[in-house]
This record gives structure tokens, sequence and C-alpha cells, in this order.
């Protein structure tokens, strides 16, 4: 881990961190991604973090949005006594796109409009890709730690909570036009989901996707496919 974001998923390593045998992600009696599994807690300054994923080697959770406020944060894992504290450093967001190996390299997670998901034998040319990343930060309406993002059936107000910073898409090195950026409906928040146009004229292969959040980049070495 690096930075910590409000909403942001990340992943903490080790041993004896949980049960032998993996658990996935589950909901409360409230329909939030619930915060402790298999006897397993993560607490993030104090604030219990939802979990998507617990083994004995790896934890998947979610930084809490009541981090927001502090410049620095520590994180504990309890099972069943507390570990060791990992102090991270709250930053407002600290953007990394998914990617199909999981590895934050490579291809990354994008669907195409035209269907499936984009990779070599899919490209995208002058077409829209969904792309999606974490660590957006605060989103307006604001975040509601562990809450799964529905769509918004007002009339009033963005179809779903929008980053507070509005993402710039490059693809290419060439900037595409964003047509839709909010939390991705269905999965937990902290999950965004980008609607970009490939821009026109670009090379074919693997082109090099960023995304800014503010003044912040993604990670390098992710790719998109072109025509």
């Amino acid at each position: 881990m690096g930075n910590l974001a409000p909403g942001e998923l990340v992943t903490v390593y080790g041993t004896d961190l949980g049960p032998a045998t993996p658990i996935g992600l589950a909901l409360d009696s409230s329909g939030k991604v619930a915060t402790s599994s298999g006897g397993v807690e993560v607490l993030v300054n104090g604030t219990p973090a939802p979990l998507l994923y617990v083994s004995s080697t790896q934890i998947d959770c979610v930084v809490p949005y009541e981090v927001a406020s502090a410049a620095t944060a520590i994180v504990e894992v309890l099972y069943p006594i507390p570990s060791n504290g990992y102090l991270a450093p709250v930053a407002t967001v600290a953007p990394g796109i998914f990617t199909l190996s999981g590895s934050g390299n490579g291809p990354g997670a994008i669907l195409n409009s035209t269907g499936g998901v984009n990779g070599p034998g899919n490209p995208a040319a002058g077409s829209t890709i969904t792309i999606f990343l974490t660590g957006g930060g605060q989103t307006n309406p604001s975040g509601v730690t562990g809450a799964v993002t529905a769509v918004n059936s007002s009339s009033i107000g963005p179809l779903t909570p929008q980053p507070l910073s509005p993402p710039t898409v490059t693809i290419g090195g060439v900037t595409a036009q964003v047509s839709f950026y909010g939390e991705a409906p269905g999965p937990v928040f902290g999950v965004t989901q980008i609607n970009a146009i490939v821009p026109s004229g670009l090379s074919s292969g693997s082109l090099p996707l960023v995304v800014s959040s503010g003044a912040v980049n993604t990670q390098s070495g992710v790719t998109v496919s072109g025509r």
C-alpha cells in the first residue's frame, strides 16, 4: 500500500491474516459490505473497513471515507488479536486502474461499447470504452463506507455519485472525450466508472492509458487496444 484515499480499494498482504479457506464479499443486515468476515476485521484509524476478500495471506478491503480528514492512517488487522500497525499517508486521491491480470500492469479491465472485453483480439477505434478504477476520493453526493452503488432514479443530481476531482483520460498520449464518470453501479462505493471515446487516428496495437484525477495520474504500464 502507498497513499490511501477515501473509498480506495486496497490489498493487505502478510501471514496469518485470516482463515486458511478464503472468504469472499458478503453483505451485512443493513445491505452494506460486511466489515467482519471469518473472524477478520481491518481497522483504519479505528474505523472498520468493508471486506471484499479475506485469506491467510491476503485481504482486499475498502478504505473508509472517515479517513478523509486525517493526514495519516494506521491500518491494523484483527485475527483475532491486532497485528502490527501499518502507517500510511492519506491523500485526497490515489487513482489506480484495474487490470485484467490483477497486477496493475498490462491490459486494463476495459469494456468496449461494441461488446466484450477490450483486448488485442477485440480492439476499439473511435468507439466508447468503459474503464474501471479506484482511488478517486470523496464524491458528490458523499461516499458512504461499504454501501453498494445504486443508480439515482431522481432527475436531480448525477446518475451515480461523482468524484470531486473530474477525471481526464489520455490514450496513446491523446486526450479522449469523457462521456460519463461516476461510481460504477453495482459494486461497493469506491469503484469509479469512466466512459471515454477513443480518439480516431491512433495507431493500432496496445496503447498507453492514463487517467488523471486532479494532478495525480494513474499507474504507468496500463494499456488499451486500439484498432
